[in-house]
């Protein structure tokens, strides 16, 4: 296979390892825009708080929400100290 003047070739160890990378992305990626709707209601309801809200019962379990709430908290701090 050429990629403009550059000759590639793949084993086929190799492209057996990249089609399970995508298949893992994809799956990723579905669980992420699963996600979306409950990580921005999370987001709307915790940028509030100075401790850990606990997301509703009906949240996406593939999300860790204590790491989000650290991450919302970090950027808040970083770019409105006077907020916090």
């Amino acid at each position: 296979m050429y990629l403009g003047k550059q000759y590639l070739s793949f084993t086929y160890e190799e492209l057996r390892n990249l089609a399970y990378s995508m298949y893992m992305i994809q799956n990723q990626l579905t669980f992420y825009t699963a996600a979306m709707t409950n990580v921005i209601a999370y987001i709307d309801t915790a940028h509030d708080f100075v401790a850990f809200v606990e997301p509703p019962s009906t949240a996406n379990k593939s999300i860790n929400y204590y790491q989000l709430f650290e991450e919302i908290k970090s950027v808040l701090i970083f770019k409105f100290p006077a907020l916090i």
